[in-house]
């Protein structure tokens, strides 16, 4: 991997990690176009670091008052609800790892998954403008939703973010959950996949993995941003329509 490559696909998952499109679809199809010869999720996991930082710098102002004040009830609450919806994914990821490693870069999987994550994005699209709370079964619903995104083409945030809409949050609270909720879910993936990062180094060299986790960094970071915008101004479904074109599209041509 040169160090065009390294940046294109940074920018790649900086964009799809955060927007509800499918981060691991999209990697493998850059991966694919980009002539980028991987096995595994060894360079996945390098990128996924990038992003990681991106979500904790973005909402570190909440990150604080949970970590920062171990004593209080607010925030021991809230720490509690994160956990809770980090369960069910961190459990099936567990369960499923060999599977998921085995098929993560099959693209014909991808590409249904892309479009199974679309339709699921064109429901929660028509869901109303939600009032509703966070509370444990809603945290625990929006964790399993989030389980369900361990399959190449399936959005992290397209589930959480949906499942958060469909059942009845705030928008702009649907989306701060689903994203920080994400950071214990990746960090957790990143541990125990840590020793790929090793073999990610001899097999793409360490300036091409840093530029490239740099690039996921820096755009991932103005995508939580933008995301955030579209679904409070009621614009998931868009990314869902984009879903399923591009999986129909994906699925056409690999026949």
């Amino acid at each position: 991997m040169n160090m065009l490559q390294a940046v294109v696909i940074g920018v790649v998952q900086g964009i799809t990690e955060w927007f509800p499109v499918s981060s691991s679809a999209h990697l493998v199809f850059a991966e694919k176009v980009l002539g980028i010869k991987t096995s595994g999720v060894a360079l996945e996991v390098v990128l996924h670091l990038g992003t990681l930082v991106a979500a904790v710098l973005f909402y570190r102002a909440q990150w604080a008052r949970i970590l920062l004040r171990p004593f209080d009830p607010g925030a021991r609450r809230a720490l509690g609800l994160l956990v809770l919806a980090t369960i069910p994914a961190a459990a099936a990821g567990l369960l499923a790892h060999d599977w998921i490693s085995e098929r993560f870069h099959d693209p014909r999987l991808a590409a249904y998954g892309l479009v199974a994550c679309g339709l699921f994005l064109a429901v929660a699209g028509r869901a109303g403008t939600g009032s509703a709370e966070i509370g444990w079964g809603r945290a625990l619903l929006i964790g399993i939703a989030q389980a369900f995104a361990l399959p190449p083409g399936i959005s992290r945030s397209g589930m959480t973010v949906g499942a958060g809409l469909l059942a009845g949050v705030k928008r702009e609270r649907a989306v701060e959950f689903a994203f920080m909720m994400a950071v214990p879910a990746i960090l957790g993936a990143s541990l125990v996949q840590l020793r790929e990062i090793g073999s990610a180094t001899e097999g793409f060299g360490a300036g091409p993995l840093c530029i490239a986790a740099a690039a996921a960094f820096v755009i991932g970071y103005a995508a939580i941003g933008i995301l955030q915008k579209a679904v409070v101004a009621g614009r998931i479904s868009w990314f869902g329509y984009y879903c399923i074109a591009a999986g129909a599209a994906w699925a056409l041509w690999l026949r």
